[in-house]
């Protein structure tokens, strides 16, 4: 197996990924603000502080745009 195949989800995964990605953009804009991220860390029972939070969703937020994208989101999903 290479290296891509390792580290890319399948696309079942891929499809998950995607529904609970858009389950949690309330504002279906198709990424991620803050204080969704922070929805979506509740709701995976994350218990993190406010400044962790903040500091995982700058790391995600690979092209610092202020906005976690879909791609970013996968990204991180396939790190974790």
């Amino acid at each position: 197996m290479t290296t891509m195949q390792q580290t890319t989800p399948d696309l079942e995964k891929r499809a998950e990924l995607r529904e609970d990605f858009e389950y949690f953009d309330a504002n279906e804009d198709g990424r991620m603000q803050f204080d969704e991220f922070v929805h979506f860390l509740n709701g995976i029972d994350a218990e993190m502080s406010a400044a962790d939070c903040r500091v995982g969703f700058t790391e995600i937020d690979t092209n610092r745009d202020g906005l976690i994208e879909f791609e970013e989101f996968m990204d991180w999903w396939g790190s974790v």
